[in-house]
């Protein structure tokens, strides 16, 4: 899952993150202008630190703890006057392992555009999942980037795609790309496919 404060970093926005996102410090106190329903709820150790940094604003949050659920957010960050706008937030976030692997292979193949993601019916649990170089991007298509590379997702897809976070894991001399989805409800013996 994406961070606020991974976003705001992405965009070039200079956040304090003394303790790197491990919820030891309150450094990445943002206070949240625009957009707070894009954001997870807020777990009671980030009220805990909230309280400790006298963050009285029903609006402030920790960045290192609110996650990004797609949409716009705009906030504010302690001592500047200019708002930082978090454009659209991806509704699939790729890890930079995965971003360099699609990458790689996008330039196997001259004329892709995009990385295209898909979930189709497949194995024992109902879908697996599809990752295709495309040469276009369609008009209802779900187009965004995350960590460099152009993906495309159907609007069918979408929503069983929705929050995912996909990385690259090697497995002995394997590689293969994991899906973190927050969507899944069972999977099978063979992980080959899930239920939603």
């Amino acid at each position: 899952m994406e961070t606020l404060l991974d976003r705001l970093l992405q965009e070039g926005v200079a956040v304090a993150h003394d303790c790197g996102g491990k919820l030891a410090c309150t450094s990445c106190l943002v206070v949240v202008r625009e957009g707070m329903q894009h954001l997870s709820a807020v777990s009671e150790d980030e009220l805990d630190m909230l309280d400790r940094a006298s963050a009285d604003a029903p609006s402030a949050r920790l960045a290192c703890q609110a996650i990004c659920e797609g949409g716009e957010v705009v906030v504010e960050l302690p001592g500047s006057t200019v708002p930082a706008r978090v454009a659209g937030s991806s509704p699939v976030g790729v890890s930079e392992r995965a971003a360099r692997y699609l990458a790689g292979q996008l330039a196997k193949h001259p004329g892709a555009v995009a990385v295209r993601l898909a979930v189709q019916p497949s194995g024992c649990s109902g879908f697996g999942y599809t990752v295709d170089p495309t040469s276009e991007i369609r008009e209802d298509d779900v187009g965004f980037e995350s960590a460099g590379v152009r993906l495309a997702v159907d609007p069918l897809s979408l929503p069983y795609l929705q929050g995912t976070r996909i990385d690259l894991v090697q497995e002995g001399l394997a590689r293969r790309l994991r899906y973190d989805n927050p969507n899944v409800r069972q999977s099978c013996g063979c992980g080959e496919s899930f239920g939603v």
